[in-house]
């Protein structure tokens, strides 16, 4: 049933860096309840193609998950939550510094309740500094944290990334701190919180090229190290077909590989000579992609394709490792899945809620809430939401 059978998670998260944190602990068994806006739930729920009477972001994002519509500035909303913590293991919330407490979610509100609970918070700059009020996305913080200037090109300056990096990364770092945490309590520690930051995470995944600079080293930009494209081995390559060929050759090894493939010796010993990066450049604009690939299999060169999603989508690679599953409870659409791979298996996750609130009436069985309460949490479960449908 999953390593984190029997931990109950209460999530009070909106956005995308701690629902992948909780979707990971759904996947691995865990408990998780989503607390939701009456009426207009998780943003996610707007977000992508149609799936599963939902979205295929919310479908993706809050698959395994039990979704309770409670408003949190209500005392009945607040006295569900308080009711749901006592029997918690972890609560997540990604509120701005101060706002859990003034709502009286916060962690010295909740431990009172559950001198056991561990309370990962993930935001945007942490608590105690002077940005922590600041409102932020995933660019604003890899920007702040010198991400931003450390890519992109020299030509065309700082570029937006294909994923959210900071987000993706202060989610799985949350994860590692919150199950040391609850480690710790087995083993008979009291509870605790755990906050990591937004930026804190993309200057960590920074780390070795800051720490680097600090040591003495060169001033850091676009195109200055080796895997930022300073030479030709590290770069990518535009073919005649205008798709794209990713060399990542760092090793001389690899390099001396690729570039004898490609009929170019004379180029092994110029691995890090940033003039050779036209003339790499102008060979694999000679031929199509596919032309590199064929030459290029089977060789150890460090060399891919850029791939769109259908070709990922199809790709053996992927299928062999079980990366995509099916929607749950819509078989006929795949979805991604989970990267962590176990001797045993995972158990199969259950829909994400098509309707806000959907689970309340199920969650709220098992408490002992007065008449007054339990009526207004069900009638935050049949709120109409905005797109003009009955949440229940």
């Amino acid at each position: 049933m999953g390593p984190l059978k029997g931990i109950r998670v209460l999530d009070l998260s909106r956005m995308l860096p701690v629902g992948v944190l909780s979707q990971l602990l759904a996947d691995l068994g865990a408990e998780v309840v989503k607390v939701e806006r009456p009426g207009v739930g998780e943003e996610g729920r707007a977000f992508g193609a149609p799936v599963a009477g939902t979205s295929a972001t919310h479908a993706f994002l809050d698959r395994g998950k039990k979704s309770v519509a409670l408003d949190l500035k209500h005392p009945h909303g607040l006295a569900v939550v308080h009711s749901l913590v006592a029997e918690a293991d972890v609560v997540l919330e990604s509120f701005r510094p101060g706002v859990a407490e003034r709502l009286g979610v916060g962690y010295d509100d909740l431990r009172a309740l559950n001198p056991n609970l561990v309370y990962c918070s993930v935001n945007g700059y942490g608590t105690g500094g002077p940005r922590d009020q600041e409102p932020g996305h995933d660019m604003n913080y890899l920007s702040y944290a010198g991400a931003m200037h450390f890519g992109g090109t020299k030509a065309h300056g700082p570029q937006p990334g294909g994923i959210q990096v900071a987000d993706l990364l202060g989610g799985l770092t949350g994860g590692i701190g919150l199950l040391a945490a609850l480690l710790a309590v087995r083993s008979g520690a009291p509870g605790t919180r755990v906050e990591v930051a937004l930026a804190d995470a993309a200057l960590w995944a920074l780390g070795l090229h800051v720490s680097s600079w600090m040591a003495g080293g060169d001033a850091a930009g676009p195109e200055s190290t080796a895997v930022t494209g300073a030479g030709p081995a590290y770069r990518v390559y535009r073919c005649a077909d205008g798709r794209y060929l990713s060399v990542a050759a760092i090793e001389p090894q690899f390099w001396a590989q690729f570039v004898t493939a490609v009929e170019r010796p004379d180029l092994v010993a110029r691995q890090h000579d940033p003039s050779a990066i036209e003339e790499v450049a102008a060979l694999v604009a000679t031929q199509e992609l596919a032309h590199w690939t064929k030459l290029l299999d089977g060789l150890e060169t460090c060399v891919s394709p850029v791939q769109d999603f259908s070709e990922v989508a199809a790709d053996e690679q992927f299928q062999a490792r079980g990366m995509f599953v099916p929607v749950p409870g819509q078989d006929e659409v795949l979805q991604v899945g989970n990267p962590i791979k176990l001797s045993v298996p995972l158990p199969t996750p259950s829909p994400a809620s098509a309707l806000v609130g959907g689970d309340t009436e199920a969650v709220l069985a098992g408490l002992d809430l007065p008449p007054e309460v339990r009526r207004s949490a069900l009638a935050w479960a049949t709120t109409t939401n905005d797109r003009g449908e009955e949440s229940r």
